[in-house]
């Protein structure tokens, strides 16, 4: 089923829901255009949401919950699929007058599969994407002005690649998973990539890991074992001044210790 116009169905079919009420889509969907969402949306089970290329998916400020996120965003019991092109990308956005970081709240799935982001593009949210025990590729996105970050999750067969995270609290946060975290720019956050536990089998290669404000890998109280994150660019070669941006068993040593060694000689290129 197409919704034509997107705009206006949207907003409709929210505008009478009680407001402790999240209000579905049953059947399959596309977006196109400008579309505006009020409320928290959830794309039920066995129902697939596609996003055309050159969309703009504006969420409408929400609420506070307790988490600090807006009561504005996606939840996603089925798929979604939303692949942007070269010049036709795909926009998730505050759809204020004067966006602020966390307008709105994220894009989540459970145990989503089926479900695709590339060439996508998050900004003013909470956080842009929460990945709950879905399988996924989160391909050539980029992910800033998030009050809380670009992407975090638990489980599922989850791989990060060619994406940007910038200019937030934390660019990517996972725990209980191990994600395939390659070729990606991870700068100007306040930590790029927190493991909080668990995520001993996680690969972290090839990506750019440097500037970012306090710590460019941090671990958490429960990620006991080692973490592989070698063969990265981390701004420079000098591995004292890297180790400075880490934080792990080297501070607190009931904590596992990030590798580093060998470090890349140069920026990587992004796919």
């Amino acid at each position: 089923m197409r919704l034509m116009p997107t705009t206006a169905i949207v907003l409709l079919a929210l505008a009478f829901a009680s407001p402790a009420l999240a209000q579905s889509i049953v059947k399959d969907a596309r977006w196109s255009g400008d579309v505006r969402v009020k409320g928290q949306l959830v794309v039920e089970k066995g129902v697939t949401l596609t996003i055309e290329p050159g969309t703009k998916v504006n969420f409408l400020p929400g609420k506070l919950d307790e988490e600090g996120l807006a009561d504005c965003g996606l939840l996603v019991k089925g798929a979604i699929v939303a692949v942007g092109k070269p010049g036709d990308r795909i926009l998730f956005t505050s759809g204020a007058k004067h966006p602020a970081p966390g307008d709105w709240g994220e894009i989540k799935l459970i145990k989503s599969a089926g479900s695709a982001f590339s060439g996508c593009d998050f900004r003013f949210g909470g956080w842009g994407l929460h990945l709950h025990d879905s399988d996924i590729k989160v391909e050539g996105c980029t992910f800033s002005n998030n009050s809380y970050g670009g992407v975090r999750g638990t489980g599922g067969s989850v791989e990060i690649t060619g994406c940007t995270f910038s200019d937030m609290e934390i660019g990517i946060r996972y725990w209980r998973s191990n994600p395939s975290i390659h070729h990606n720019t991870i700068t100007r956050n306040k930590t790029g990539i927190f493991f909080r536990q668990e995520t001993g089998g996680a690969t972290i290669c090839f990506n750019n890991i440097y500037g970012n404000h306090e710590y460019d890998i941090k671990l958490g109280d429960g990620q006991r074992e080692d973490i592989d994150a070698s063969r990265n660019w981390w701004g420079t070669n000098e591995v004292s001044y890297i180790r400075r941006k880490i934080y792990d068993k080297s501070r607190e040593d009931y904590i596992g210790k990030v590798i580093i060694e060998p470090v890349l000689p140069q920026k990587v290129a992004l796919p």
